[in-house]
């Protein structure tokens, strides 16, 4: 068998041993271990004998077919009632033939390659013949469907042989014939209607080859293909032909199982689709609600990204005016900043959230514990919708999942990666330009010019006398205030703006992450997954066996 078939075989025993939460594929689990047992089977027996059955229904000759082959009366005949009630099996000798069981054997056969077995009567009202037929028909290779001009449209044997098509080659044989009009048409039309296809076809007379044979006279011409037929036996089913053969027929049987697969599961594919769509639904209404809730508690406030840019460039801020920065900044955040200098005091201060914002303090795991806790009843529900679209779609999930927890893990991670990464990032960098030299030498420049002006005003009026009265020194210092005033100013305004802008555009990054797939149900987007990768697997297998 080629190397590609085998890998297809070991491709069907993996999903002969799926035991999963995907009831479709679960159910069809067993039928694929006999299937993939019966094509290992055939895959070991392609260099043993051709087992071929003779099949038909009562009277129609098979008995008299294999004594004529034979040469010998080996099975029992009679005109007038069925005498085959268990399988005859005619072999060369040492040949194993384990599943005959306590079948009639005859091992004297010189047809070397062939094992031939003559079964009883399809059309008979005895189930254990019908039994026994059909065992032989689950081992067999080759199968010669004998009838007579009476009896060619058989239903009772097609009913044991539509299972089988596609999976055995067969072989038509009229064992009566006398000459007249032939059924050869007829009979392949209607057959090829039936889905059956048909290797060859042959017009004996079984009876008189028999008798001819006991009395070892010559071949005459009122036995019809027997000639042809001695020929296809002895000479045409050779090792080559016998392993051709066994191969189509493991090469059909594994192209009905496959269809038969990808049937079942084509038949839920639109249901998966409908369940993955129900996912994403309920995981972006899930974003949606927590963005409502991380909108309305982290970034509602928009004084807190101010304080919080406010902090970092307090920290940084240089130079003369960044000194001044510094400390109308402490007294302008002293309100804010007084529950954290005086813990007692308990409650909520701008100053500690704006502080948590972009550090690793408590409050910020406290404050993601509030915008969680009413997420989590909303993903209770959504998650009992899934669970019931899951059972409807022929899902047993298991009862241990953690959707609450990881949701709850998952959402807290992309909020801190957010406010922890690019958020911070944009506070620190407008901070740091905010603060950096040349905008700290061109806040110092005006400032400093005057406090030099001033100076020099005050060592010349010293040494040229009189001296400056108090109102220079008054109006100096007013002068001086009313510029820092609006250095401040001007500084403060771009670091609200730098604070609006950092908060809007991390509000964008916020969205982009809660919304990103995966926020919730991931177990159940992995599970689902899971099956929809079998089912596109199943679909590229019906491909590579076309």
């Amino acid at each position: 068998m080629p190397e590609s078939l085998l890998s297809i075989i070991q491709e069907l025993e993996r999903f002969a041993a799926y035991d999963g939460p995907w009831r479709a594929l679960r159910e069809e689990a067993p039928r694929l271990q006999r299937r993939t047992s019966e094509l290992r089977e055939r895959e070991q027996r392609l260099d043993d004998l051709l087992v071929v059955a003779l099949v038909g229904g009562s009277g129609v000759g098979k008995s008299t077919l294999l004594n004529a082959i034979a040469g010998d009366e080996i099975a029992e005949t009679s005109p007038l009632r069925p005498c085959t009630a268990v399988p005859t099996v005619y072999h060369p000798p040492g040949a194993q033939v384990s599943f005959a069981g306590d079948w009639k054997r005859v091992a004297r056969s010189a047809l070397e390659n062939l094992v031939l077995i003559d079964t009883p009567d399809s059309d008979t009202i005895a189930h254990e013949h019908r039994a026994l037929t059909t065992k032989v028909l689950a081992h067999c290779d080759l199968i010669l469907l004998c009838a007579s001009v009476e009896k060619y449209l058989d239903e009772a044997t097609w009913s044991l042989l539509r299972p089988l098509r596609g999976q055995r080659t067969m072989v038509c044989i009229e064992t009566k014939t006398l000459g007249g009009e032939p059924v050869r048409d007829h009979w392949l039309g209607r057959l090829r209607e039936q889905g059956f296809e048909i290797a060859d076809y042959f017009r004996l007379n079984a009876l008189r080859s028999f008798d001819r044979k006991i009395a070892n006279a010559p071949c005459g011409d009122n036995e019809f293909d027997w000639p042809r037929f001695e020929m296809f036996l002895r000479h045409e089913l050779t090792r080559e032909r016998i392993a051709r053969i066994k191969k189509s027929n493991a090469a059909g049987l594994l192209a009905q199982t496959i269809a038969h697969l990808d049937e079942q599961v084509s038949a839920h594919v639109p249901a998966l689709a409908g369940l993955e769509a129900q996912i994403v639904e309920a995981d972006k209404k899930l974003a949606r609600l927590s963005l409502e809730r991380v909108r309305d508690r982290i970034f509602a406030a928009s004084h807190l990204w101010s304080f919080a840019l406010g902090r970092e460039m307090s920290l940084r801020a240089k130079g003369f005016t960044g000194a001044v920065y510094r400390m109308m900044e402490a007294i302008r955040s002293l309100p804010a900043r007084l529950p954290t200098m005086l813990p007692w005091t308990g409650g909520e201060s701008s100053g500690r959230r704006a502080a948590a914002l972009l550090t690793n303090q408590e409050l910020f795991h406290e404050d993601l514990h509030l915008v969680a806790e009413p997420l989590l009843a909303a993903h209770r529900d959504l998650e009992s919708g899934l669970a019931l679209a899951f059972a409807r779609a022929g899902f047993d999930l298991p009862e241990n999942l953690q959707g609450v927890e990881d949701f709850k893990e998952e959402l807290d991670q992309r909020i801190v990666s957010v406010i922890r990464g690019p958020a911070r990032d944009r506070i620190v960098r407008a901070a740091g330009w905010l603060t950096s030299w040349p905008v700290t030498v061109l806040l110092d420049a005006t400032p400093l010019a005057f406090v030099g002006y001033t100076g020099y005003r005050i060592v010349w009026a010293y040494f040229q006398m009189p001296l400056l009265d108090s109102s220079f020194f008054f109006h100096a210092a007013t002068v001086l205030a009313i510029l820092m005033g609006i250095e401040l100013l001007v500084l403060s305004m771009f670091a609200r703006m730098a604070a609006w802008g950092a908060r809007k555009t991390s509000l964008h990054d916020l969205s982009a992450a809660l919304n990103a797939p995966g926020l919730a149900f991931q177990q159940e987007t992995a599970l689902l997954a899971n099956v929809q990768r079998l089912a596109r697997r199943v679909a590229h297998l019906k491909e590579a066996i076309r």
